[in-house]
């Protein structure tokens, strides 16, 4: 059995998306990350990344980096409980979209982690990216189903 697709879950997390990007800009612009802090030094990638992002995640950065890492952190956790659920409910024509759209979502807030540890410019790029592809996919996922709910009316 099918169930109707989580729009209200998806336009919730678009919603979100489009906080996170004025977020990013205002770290881009008006916040310069210290040099030095827990986890911009020695260790493999995945240690310096987690214990950068609990830097972030306890306010150790400021404010904006506080909540931009805490709401990167929850869009990927909502991405992939979207899909999820609409794997669950086998929704005809979410799960391909929601699926990319976690991945995507999940290369962003990697991609945020790495641009913490090391500053590099196209760490924050490649995030920019992702996040437009996911938020993309999502747009495509709630357009798509909507317009099929009209013609199909």
């Amino acid at each position: 059995m099918r169930t109707e697709p989580p729009r209200p879950q998806a336009i919730a997390l678009l919603v979100a998306f489009g906080v996170q990007f004025a977020l990013g800009m205002l770290l881009n612009l008006f916040v310069e990350l210290p040099k030095t802090h827990p986890g911009s030094t020695g260790g493999e990638y995945f240690t310096r990344s987690f214990t950068s992002l609990g830097w972030a995640l306890s306010g150790g950065a400021g404010p904006a980096l506080l909540v931009h890492a805490w709401l990167a952190l929850l869009l990927a956790l909502g991405t992939l409980a979207l899909f999820v659920r609409c794997v669950a409910g086998r929704v005809r024509g979410w799960r391909w979209l929601t699926g990319v759209a976690a991945l995507f979502t999940v290369g962003a807030f990697f991609n945020g982690m790495s641009f913490v540890d090391y500053g590099e410019d196209f760490s924050s790029a490649i995030m920019a990216g992702c996040w437009l592809i996911a938020v993309s996919l999502l747009v495509t996922a709630v357009v798509r189903r909507g317009r099929e709910a009209v013609v199909s009316a």
